[in-house]
């Protein structure tokens, strides 16, 4: 058995889920809604301009889901249920049929990714393959109600703490770990990995694929598993 970690944005969703997320925003959020996430950026940009660089990412997803602040768990899986429904075209069929491979071969999925982590358990329900996730979670309190608070992103070094967590607590240690991933954040994990495959990589990451060796996956390209 090997443990396959898969990265979302940009490798098994051929896009980005901010993008979609915004798209769904729009038509769920009212003006006054959108109004609070404009407000909210841009006083967490004003925050930042004294403590160093500013990560777009994380203040989007703060602000934006600081909208979802009071709805249940119903509410929530509607929403990311609309995500899904709205990008399902960006999904890289060719790497889903990669990971059956894998499946078939006795193999281990794990969705490793900075999204949002009931979006991504949602997302392998409807996929229909069996894999793990590990995103970044959306706070509840103990009703069930979303805070609007998210945790640390799990991206770059983070991922790979997660994964040696996850690798610990389900006594996977001595198992071949892959990694998919398409950009530079994801180097760390790329370089934690036994085997690394570069997705659609950025230039920048398929110069440091080629000189290190790594495989290269894209959409059609038919290849198997080694």
């Amino acid at each position: 058995m090997s443990i396959i970690t898969v990265d979302f944005d940009g490798t098994l969703y051929q896009y980005n889920s901010v993008i979609t997320t915004l798209k769904v925003g729009k038509t769920m959020f009212t003006l006054k809604q959108w109004l609070c996430v404009i407000k909210d950026i841009v006083k967490g940009i004003a925050n930042k301009t004294t403590g160093g660089k500013i990560d777009f990412q994380v203040l989007f997803l703060e602000s934006f889901f600081l909208q979802m602040k009071g709805k249940n768990v119903e509410e929530v899986h509607k929403f990311f249920m609309s995500l899904i429904e709205t990008g399902y075209r960006g999904i890289n069929h060719d790497l889903v049929s990669r990971l059956t491979e894998h499946l078939e071969n006795g193999d281990r999925i794990v969705i490793l990714s900075g999204a949002l982590q009931p979006f991504l358990e949602i997302f392998v329900q409807q996929l229909d393959i069996q894999a793990d996730a590990i995103g970044t979670s959306l706070c509840y309190d103990e009703k069930g109600t979303c805070t609007g608070k998210i945790g640390k992103l799990n991206r770059g070094i983070e991922k790979v703490n997660r994964l040696k967590h996850w690798i610990s607590e389900n006594n996977a240690e001595g198992e071949i770990v892959w990694a998919y991933a398409d950009s530079e954040s994801d180097i760390p994990l790329l370089e934690f990995a036994d085997k690394a495959v570069v997705v659609r990589p950025s230039n920048a990451l398929k110069k440091v694929a080629e000189l290190r060796g790594w495989e290269t996956f894209a959409p059609s390209q038919e290849t198997k598993l080694v």
